[in-house]
Order: C-alpha cells, then sequence, then structure tokens
C-alpha cells in the first residue's frame, strides 16, 4: 500500500472512531439506559457473531471481489453440522472442524467460479447465496435443529462469560487478531494486498491469482462457518432462513470500517469497528423503539454513504499518487 494510500486509510478509521463516538453520545444524550455497562456489554455481544463474519468478508474484499453468499455459508453450515452431529456424542465434540470443512468446499466452490471461470464475483456469490439456502431448504425438509440436538458445550460458550466478557466476544477478539496478523505479517497477506492494489502489476510479478483469490475465499468460507456455529448456538432453534439477509450486514460493515470495495486497502481491525458501529445503531434505534423497517432504511443509508466516502477517497488517492508520478517524470 502507498503511503498516501496508508493515510488515508488512518483517517478513514479515525473517522469511523469519531463517528462511533459521535452515536454514542446521541444516542446517550436521548436514553439513559443507553450509556451503561450492561448495555455495552449487549452491543459487543450482538457485534461479535458480525465482527467474525466481517473479517472472513474483509479478506475477499481485499482482494477487489465481493462474497454476497456469507450468510447462506452460515446458515448451511450451522444447519447440517448441527444435525449431522446430533445423534453422535464423537461428533458433538468435533462441530468445529466439521463446521470449517463444509465452510473451505462452498467457500473454494465461489473461488473456482470467480477464478477460473472468470465469473464476476458479484455475479457468482449471488447465484452461490440461493444455491446454498436452497440446498438448506431440501435438506431441512421443512425441519428445525432443535436446542436439544446443539451440543452442550456450544450452548456453554454462547452464553458464558470471562470475568463478564462474553465467550463469543473474546472468539471475535480472538478471530480479528489471527487474520489481522495473516494479513500483516504473512506473505499470503502481502499478495492479497498487492493482488487488490493491482491485479495487472501482481501477474507481472508472478503472482499467481488463482491461488490467491481461491485461497481468500476458503478463508472467508471456514470464517463463515464458525460465525455460523455462534450464530446456531445463540438463536437455539435453527430453520433453513438462518441468517438470511446476513451479506449486506456483513459487507456494510467491512465498508463502513473503511475496507475499500475496490480491493487492495483496509483493515480487518476497521471492517471489526464497522460492525460495531452497525450494532451500536441497531441497539440504539432498538431502545428507541424504532421499527425494523427503519432500521433497514436507516442502515441501507449508511451504506451508500459509506461507499460514497470510499469513492471520494480513492479518487484523492488516485489523483495525488498520479500528479506524484507526473511530478517525479517532470523532474
Amino acid at each position: 500500500m502507498s503511503r498516501t494510500g496508508s493515510i488515508a486509510l488512518r483517517v478513514r478509521f479515525l473517522g469511523v472512531v469519531v463517528f462511533l463516538l459521535l452515536l454514542v453520545a446521541a444516542f446517550a444524550l436521548v436514553s439513559p439506559q443507553f450509556l451503561t455497562v450492561s448495555n455495552g456489554r449487549t452491543i459487543l455481544f450482538t457485534a461479535a457473531i458480525l465482527v467474525v463474519a466481517v473479517a472472513g468478508q474483509t479478506i475477499v474484499v481485499l482482494t477487489g471481489n465481493l462474497d454476497l453468499s456469507v450468510g447462506s455459508i452460515m446458515g448451511f453450515t450451522a444447519y447440517v453440522v448441527y444435525d449431522v452431529s446430533s445423534g453422535s456424542p464423537g461428533l458433538q465434540a468435533a462441530v468445529v472442524p466439521l463446521a470449517l470443512v463444509v465452510g473451505a468446499v462452498l467457500g473454494w466452490l465461489n473461488g473456482f467460479l470467480v477464478a477460473v471461470l472468470e465469473i464476476p464475483s458479484i455475479v457468482a456469490t449471488l447465484g452461490t447465496l440461493a444455491v446454498y439456502r436452497g440446498a438448506t431448504a431440501v435438506y431441512a425438509d421443512s425441519g428445525q435443529v432443535t436446542s436439544g440436538m446443539i451440543p452442550g458445550w456450544v450452548k456453554s460458550v454462547s452464553t458464558g462469560t470471562v470475568a463478564g466478557i462474553p465467550y463469543y466476544v473474546l472468539i471475535a477478539a480472538a478471530v480479528v487478531a489471527l487474520v489481522g496478523w495473516v494479513l500483516s505479517s504473512l506473505p499470503w497477506g502481502r499478495r492479497i494486498y498487492a493482488y487488490g492494489s493491482n491485479p495487472r502489476a501482481a501477474r507481472f510479478f508472478g503472482l499467481d491469482p488463482t491461488r490467491i483469490v481461491i485461497g481468500a475465499y476458503v478463508a472467508a468460507g471456514m470464517i463463515a462457518a464458525l460465525a455460523g456455529l455462534m450464530l446456531g448456538g445463540q438463536v437455539g432453534v435453527i430453520g433453513s432462513l438462518l441468517a438470511n439477509g446476513y451479506e449486506i450486514q456483513v459487507l456494510a460493515a467491512a465498508v463502513i470500517g473503511g475496507v475499500s470495495i475496490w480491493g487492495g486497502s483496509g483493515s480487518v481491525v476497521g471492517a471489526a469497528l464497522g460492525a460495531v458501529v452497525l450494532a451500536t445503531i441497531n441497539n440504539g434505534l432498538v431502545q428507541q423503539q424504532v421499527q425494523e423497517y427503519y432500521r433497514l432504511l436507516i442502515q441501507g443509508v449508511t451504506i451508500i454513504l459509506a461507499v460514497g466516502v470510499d469513492a471520494v477517497v480513492q479518487r484523492r488517492v488516485t489523483g495525488i499518487n498520479r500528479r506524484r508520478r507526473i511530478m517525479e517524470v517532470a523532474k
């Protein structure tokens, strides 16, 4: 990432922090119950699953692609894994590895469609969104995974705390830390940024776009599967529509958090902060008893504003870099 792009990223991150603080101040003014420790814990708990899901989406978006099938992967994985494992104590202890395998397969299919068949990611994952959701409905056959079919340890994790901090918040923090470390410290992470910044240049320098894109989708699928297990453990009763519409929230959180939808710019920490912003907005509006359709309206406007800001920042960075190159040539 160029120095100018890095500065723009920091400015956007600080902008999100300021926006979050203003949100908290505004909601605290109109609702005395908003600014309490218990409500803060509720916001973080609500945001935790979204934070996990957006960590995977961030990897894909950094390559310059999108994954609209996140919610369907979450729903499919949670339903199938909990249903299959319900009859075997051995499998109940291994639901996480099972989910990661399922998520990896679904993510690989997304990556294959985008990287090998060269289908635009928005079209490919819109198709798999429907395919995975339909497969869940066919498998479920109008049935449900009940609370008794979910392993006891999963339900304990979904409700447990450590020093007052929900396990889910700690899991989300661990996932963000792991993804952040991979993206910033491992060669694979640096290739993700390099490819997303300039795919043509990345090919010129010998990077394999197929491996990079498929790898990003596989990682995102595995992380979405983990988020699906968490959501299933939280709601207790799982139907074929679990996590329906989650992809919009995940994409919104990534964009609000400063991850450029054009790829190559952004951080998983910023994306996680975007998820907290969405959870804060939703919590504050619920306390004000705002109807769900108005909340969706506000969420949609927030996405449009975030994308607009991203477009402005992208144009400024591109313009500054172009002028700098012209000045260097003119010297």
